[in-house]
């Protein structure tokens, strides 16, 4: 029988000046399959019962879990439909994060052709379906596709991408060049030098990033994310294309994007400025956070302009790449260094850089 551990109080949003935090899941108990559906009704009652009505900032699941403890939150599901869940594996894998890109294998038991079926996972930068854009007229391909291969549906993933279903065994070569016909797979003006548009292949760290829409469609943001993250990439991708890591840019700290579940955050906190999110890593075990001092509580890189994003960025790699462990080294492992050297050893190789000197010369009181 199929079971499934359940998670609860996860969250990244938060509000600007109201006692509000971004929150990991907790592993909450397993469930049968048979149980599921029972069981997440009455987690749903306790916090009906118990969420806060009265301060929508506090509204939200993940501050009952954290003022009233996950052991009682166990207590009163049991109470409400008995135990009907066993106790979690806390350091349960449940892998990495799956972009879902490139050639997936499709398999539906109901279909007897479904063996000869692929999925296309498309890189789709930011969600933006545009046509003259820099990476190609995504719009145009898209109708192409739909109109020539008539069984093909369409798919959008969490991380704003397209999946393209039912496509044949024989027809995936031609797939793959009917999308090339359209610059699909290649981004223009790869380097700082606005005059090279070279198209390039999109790189590792391209793919893996991203950000939420920003400007000009959110009334809530500060500043621009998806108008501005590519062109951060482009700033560090010839140096950095090939990292296996993230980052995650927001307008503001609703953090639509997840930043703080990225290697490296920026969350909007004015026009033109962000502020740096680390400690993030990269399989979703650990909780970014702003770069803070716990000894003076003095908190660093808060509102760092838009044309200094890139130094600083720059810097945290350079650190990376100088001092990681042999561990460290695989994908996704930059996370667990910055856990490693901790918020005092990355101030202090900041504060030595002159990419970044000036920078950390700004501290704010928490």
């Amino acid at each position: 029988m199929d079971r499934f551990q359940v998670y609860i109080g996860g969250g990244q949003g938060q509000q600007s000046g109201k006692p509000t935090i971004a929150a990991l899941s907790e592993p909450f108990g397993i469930f049968t399959e048979e149980n599921l559906l029972k069981g997440l009704d009455a987690i749903v009652r306790v916090h009906k019962e118990w969420g806060d009505r009265q301060n929508r900032h506090w509204g939200r699941l993940k501050y009952v879990v954290r003022v009233k403890g996950i052991e009682w939150f166990r207590e009163q599901v049991r109470n409400i439909a008995g135990t009907i869940f066993e106790a979690p594996i806390l350091d349960h894998d449940y892998g990495k994060r799956n972009l879902h890109l490139g050639w997936i294998k499709q398999y539906e038991p109901a279909c007897h052709d479904s063996k000869s079926k692929w999925w296309y996972g498309a890189f789709i930068e930011n969600g933006r379906l545009i046509d003259g854009g820099p990476n190609g007229d995504l719009k145009s391909m898209i109708k192409y596709l739909l109109n020539k291969y008539t069984t093909t549906q369409l798919f959008t993933t969490p991380n704003q991408h397209l999946l393209f279903s039912n496509i044949v065994d024989n027809e995936r070569d031609e797939f793959e060049s009917d999308m090339k016909l359209f610059g699909y797979g290649l981004r223009k003006g790869f380097t700082n030098s606005l005059e090279n548009k070279s198209p390039r292949p999109y790189s590792t760290l391209r793919m893996l990033s991203g950000a939420c829409v920003g400007r000009d469609t959110c009334r809530l943001t500060y500043t621009d994310s998806e108008k501005f993250e590519p062109y951060l990439i482009d700033a560090l991708e010839e140096r950095w294309g090939e990292l296996n890591e993230s980052i995650g840019v927001t307008g503001c700290e609703k953090q639509c994007y997840r930043p703080a579940t990225k290697t490296i955050g920026w969350v909007g906190t004015g026009f033109n400025l962000y502020q740096l999110i680390l400690m993030g890593t990269e399989d979703g075990k650990h909780q970014g956070v702003p770069l803070i001092d716990q000894e003076t509580n003095e908190q660093y890189l808060r509102f760092v302009p838009r044309n200094a994003i890139a130094e600083v960025t720059d810097a945290l790699f350079e650190l990376y790449s100088e001092n990681k462990s042999l561990e460290e080294s695989k994908p996704g492992g930059m996370g667990y260094f910055f856990r490693r050297i901790g918020a005092k050893g990355i101030i202090s190789s900041l504060k030595s850089n002159p990419k970044t000197v000036e920078l950390m010369k700004r501290t704010f009181k928490i």
